[in-house]
């Protein structure tokens, strides 16, 4: 997991791969860009945009996945993301492999990463996280999730 301001993204990756290339989309992408799933390379680097309201960590669920890693920004308000590095946590819901996703009990312990504009988070795929829980009230947020392959 990384959890940053843009202004060290340097710090984390070479410029012409993947993960480099999905942090800068996510930097400079233009805020007015509609929601919805952007392509950048196919299946490879993909990005979607959302618009949506926080929530209770009550009514969040835990999520891992295997096939890519999440770079997530907030292009507008505020929310929490937490993560747990605990390991073969129980599931929820099994994995759906066309989604990438499973869901997990929650772990203990949490801790949580403060998401506002200017912020990044990327998430491997060993990383559990549980995003969109409110910081401190519900808010309405857009975000940019962008899905890096593994292979």
């Amino acid at each position: 997991m990384i959890y940053d301001r843009f202004e060290n993204l340097h710090l984390y990756c070479q410029p012409g791969t993947r993960l480099h290339r999905a942090l800068v989309y996510a930097r400079d992408i233009v805020r007015t860009v509609a929601d919805g799933r952007v392509d950048i390379d196919g299946e490879r680097l993909y990005a979607s945009v959302a618009t949506y309201e926080t929530g209770p960590r009550a009514e969040r669920r835990f999520e891992a996945h295997r096939k890519y890693i999440d770079v997530q920004v907030l292009l507008e308000g505020e929310e929490c993301i937490d993560v747990s590095l605990g390991r073969d946590l129980p599931t929820l819901e099994a994995y759906d492999e066309k989604r990438d996703v499973m869901f997990l009990k929650p772990p203990e312990p949490v801790a949580s990463l403060v998401m506002k504009p200017g912020y990044f988070g990327v998430f491997y795929p060993h990383d559990t996280h549980r995003p969109g829980c409110h910081l401190r009230e519900k808010r309405r947020v857009r975000k940019i999730v962008i899905k890096v392959a593994v292979e």
